[in-house]
């Protein structure tokens, strides 16, 4: 009896063994997963492959649940350059919700086999994928409660409207880009401003139900094709109820209509199995049935044709992509015959999805003569097709040298005297002043930034880089002699204010900065000598919704200058409650249970605005104190102490130029709080006070920029009249500040054979970890203090180089690199050839196959010559020729640290 028992423990415990130690996908598809489980395991998949995931909310539900994006790609803290942007949207109907499923398994599925699977590595590394896995959790959460079943009815929100057809209708003469959003749910509006948004190419809305008439005109066809061909790799489910008794969609105000009509996307309804909730044990059956399918039509956004479209002024010029020239943003791609047109990304990319064929493809842009090509779509393939574009207006062509060096050393000059009390006046004499200062709220920041671009239309530009939580825009002025180009060489500096919506001194500070700009250029040599040689970016206002409430925090109640990615979180307490599949999957995951704080919207436009533009050095205004700070502002234990960066006496140069300029911030003037006292009136972040997921900190260790916070004031809310006199006491030091940029070192990295800039390239100073990469042009620039340095140039496809500099007091040294090519890129050759043969070139095709043939040839000289000589001999050979190579290279960059009076400073 005994022995009976002790088989029956242990088959207990094999059977309990086996069941923890389920596949996590067998774990998925055991249940539903209800909205509190779905966010609980989106975070767990992003936290456990975070190098190639991110998780995001597009909007809120009327019952305020998140609608959460999850995003796939290899570089993931950026949008690629020419990669295609995918997205997959399920349970728009809330009672559809097999689709929900599919998706929370798609992500897991694509994660873990990132890496092991080929076409899927190769999918990720290529395709910036984003899925919707609920697109109506309200509905959904109905359900939960509910015996399973084919027929629910449960598919509106909680506003009882059909999301799906709560978009405008096509044939509404009545709706404008002002009523565009009238009358419309709030998902409704958050899943048209995440369209609008993004260039998406290719888009499914996993369902349930007949598909609907298609009236897309010629493209028709390509709807079907993609239709089709999901539904061919489906394999028969064993499903027999019929989907006849579903009723079949309208397509009044549909998404699928929104998306064709009102974006450059193709949205393809992929319709599931009839059964709208069945029991959980089919769904392992149905994601057998859609797995390979959802796969495959994801890779056929990579069909038709994609290109660049760029400005034919500066074409001498080649990115990271093979591209010449500056990226023209929403040019016009028009297809004839075909009425979809597609419009370029901010990178002046652009994707068309095409049958094969011949087309005639014409490029067009405002302030440009448009550009037409005929060019052949293969089957299973994407031709690259690329558009140069002429200026209509010659003379406005960018100036790719903004100035001489002999010019920027008289500005650096003249930056200096500023902290001059007694002289720097001088350098302003000429320049106008306002009478008063006086707020401004939202409404009426938007009027001001629309009137200094009309006032100064020659050199102010004004843009939108993102929105709040609350849907305002975050505006930005651009000041420039061409605002609207990035010229070579020409630094780009930025403000930020009232990251702190409580805090308004900074945002009156920025808007009156902007309009002194604007006012003086024509006035005053220093004024124009700034714009002339510098791009300066201001953002009066990152966080209007705290502003419009008079609060520090967002309207999520979210610091944003605590809410940037940090390296350090901080653990959770463990949960001891039974465990469930998900906490199952958590465990099998190995994912750190940490508290994470929500990325904002502010939070991500700031993001991805640091990325779009090479800043060179930024401040963030604020008010509560008297001094700049600078990074680090946090260290692992999060303690008060001193956490300096590797760039400490630059920072503290940076920091000085604003501190010892204004008249009271250095000259230990009554403190804010009793107990502080600022020596020189700066200080490193971490010592003064810890802040965990700062701007500052987070611009240092993840882009070119060197940003300080400025706290202008003891006072946050500054009364009307006290403004005035903020402004004359920070004028000079906000001057001062911008010309810092001019100093430390300068440059542009070409490629040695055909002289062409190279783009990412990275500059490396020795025993220094923050490097900086080259922008399009091949310009790069970075601070530094006086000194000698040891700069290395580099790039994947290049040979390093090393050179040493010295780096003066006044302007910026400028150093220029030639980097050699690794070697022949035989894909790249390939895929020439495949492009010159669509487009009808064929007279490049013959120089191309008369290049391979000489690369051959070559190659078989080089087998016969190796034949020659015995495997030692050569292994000799190249040992000998690298010792040789070694002794070079101490013999010219190994020298003393002072300058010999032959030390090149150039590498020409």
């Amino acid at each position: 009896m005994i022995c009976y028992k002790i088989l029956f423990v242990l088959i207990a415990i094999v059977i309990g063994q086996y069941q923890c130690e389920k596949p996590v996908e067998d774990l998925l598809l055991e249940e539903y997963h209800d909205y509190a489980s779905l966010k609980k395991l989106l975070d767990t998949f992003q936290r456990s492959f975070s190098n190639i995931s991110k998780l995001f909310s597009i909007g809120k539900t009327a019952e305020n649940r998140d609608l959460l994006v999850f995003q796939i790609t290899d570089e993931i803290s950026r949008i690629e350059p020419g990669e295609p942007s995918v997205k997959l949207v399920a349970n728009i109907n809330g009672d559809e919700a097999i689709g929900r499923e599919m998706l929370v398994n798609l992500i897991y599925h694509l994660l873990i086999n990132y890496g092991n699977d080929e076409k899927i590595t190769h999918l990720i590394n290529n395709t910036n994928i984003f899925i919707l896995p609920s697109a109506n959790p309200d509905g959904f959460e109905k359900l939960k409660n509910k015996k399973f079943n084919c027929n629910m009815d449960s598919d509106l929100n909680l506003q009882k409207t059909e999301i799906e057809f709560n978009f405008p209708d096509i044939l509404d003469t009545n709706i404008t880009s002002e009523t565009l959003f009238d009358g419309r749910e709030t998902e409704t509006i958050s899943l048209m401003n995440w369209i609008l948004d993004n260039k998406f190419v290719l888009s499914g809305n996993l369902q349930q139900s007949v598909p609907s008439k298609l009236h897309f005109g010629k493209d028709n066809a390509l709807f079907d094709h993609l239709s089709t061909k999901f539904m061919t790799n489906r394999p028969r489910s064993n499903e027999t109820k019929s989907c006849s008794s579903l009723r079949s969609k309208n397509t009044t105000g549909s998404m699928q209509d929104f998306n064709y009509f009102f974006s450059n996307t193709f949205e393809i309804n992929l319709n599931l199995a009839c059964c709208k909730y069945p029991n959980p044990e089919k769904l392992i059956t149905e994601w057998e049935n859609s797995r390979g399918a959802l796969i495959d039509f994801i890779s056929h956004v990579h069909i038709g044709i994609k290109g660049f479209v760029s400005d034919f002024s500066d074409s001498s010029y080649l990115n990271d992509k093979g591209v010449f020239g500056t990226p023209i943003e929403n040019a016009i791609i028009d297809i004839a015959l075909l009425d979809h047109n597609v419009t370029t990304s901010v990178n002046g990319d652009y994707w068309r999805l095409l049958l094969p064929g011949t087309y005639k493809v014409t490029a067009s842009a405002k302030g440009f003569k448009s550009e037409t090509k005929l060019v052949d779509v293969v089957e299973n393939h994407v031709t690259v097709l690329n558009f140069t574009l002429k200026r209509q207006n010659q003379e406005i062509i960018p100036n790719m040298f903004a100035s001489v060096k002999n010019d920027i050393d008289i500005l650096v000059s003249q930056i200096d005297l500023l902290a001059n009390v007694e002289k720097r006046d001088s350098l302003l004499a000429t320049a106008n002043q306002p009478d008063d200062l006086i707020h401004h709220n939202f409404n009426e920041l938007e009027k001001f930034m629309i009137d200094i671009e009309k006032k100064c239309p020659s050199i102010a530009s004004f843009y939108s880089f993102g929105k709040s939580v609350n849907g305002s825009n975050l505006y930005a002025m651009i000041i420039s002699d061409n605002a609207r180009v990035h010229e070579q060489g020409e630094p780009e500096v930025r403000f930020i204010g009232n990251m702190h919506g409580d805090e308004i001194l900074g945002r009156e500070i920025l808007i009156q900065l902007i309009e002194f700009l604007c006012e003086n250029y024509d006035k005053n040599e220093l004024v124009k000598k700034l714009i002339d040689t510098t791009r300066i970016h201001v953002a009066p206002s990152v966080n209007p919704d705290g502003y419009a409430r008079g609060s520090a925090l967002n309207t999520n109640n979210v610091d944003l200058d605590a809410n940037f990615p940090s390296l350090f979180k901080t653990k959770s307490q463990p949960n001891l409650n039974s465990k469930s599949n998900v906490d199952k999957i958590i465990e099998a995951l190995g994912a750190k249970d940490v508290i994470d704080q929500k990325i904002q919207p502010e939070t991500e436009s700031i993001i991805s605005w640091s990325r779009e533009h090479p800043f060179v050095i930024s401040a963030s205004l604020h008010s509560g104190s008297l001094v700049v700070s600078y990074p680090f502002d946090d260290n692992k234990e999060a303690e008060t102490q001193y956490t300096p960066t590797g760039d400490d006496e630059t920072f503290k140069m940076l920091a000085k130029a604003y501190s010892i300029v204004h008249p009271k911030m250095s000259f230990g003037y009554k403190p804010c709080q009793p107990n502080e006292k600022f020596a020189n009136g700066i200080t490193n972040g971490a010592a003064w006070r810890p802040i965990r997921g700062s701007l500052q900190d987070w611009a240092y260790l993840n882009t070119n920029d060197m940003l300080v916070n400025i706290e202008m004031s003891c006072e946050k809310f500054i009364d009307q009249p006290k403004l005035k006199g903020y402004w004359e006491e920070n004028l000079y030091p906000l001057l001062s500040f911008i010309g810092q940029v001019h100093k430390g070192i300068k440059g542009i990295v070409r490629d040695q054979k055909t002289k062409l800039p190279i783009q990412n390239a990275i500059i490396t100073i020795e025993d220094n970890d923050h490097n900086v990469s080259t922008f399009r042009h091949g310009d790069y620039w970075r601070l530094l203090t006086p000194g000698h340095y040891y700069l290395i140039a580099s790039h994947p496809k290049y040979e390093p180089k090393r050179v040493k500099v010295q780096v003066g007091s006044k302007s910026a040294t400028i150093v220029n690199f030639e980097l050699n090519p690794k070697g022949i890129n035989y894909d790249q050759i390939v895929d020439d050839v495949i492009t010159v043969i669509s487009t009808n070139s064929y007279a490049y095709l013959f120089t191309g196959l008369f290049v391979i043939f000489l690369i051959i040839l070559i190659i078989v000289m080089i087998v016969k010559a190796s034949n020659r000589y015995s495997r030692t001999s050569l292994v000799t050979n190249m040992y000998s020729r690298l010792d040789q190579e070694d002794n070079r290279k101490l013999l010219f960059t190994e020298d003393d640290d002072e300058f010999g009076p032959d030390d090149k400073i150039f590498v020409r």
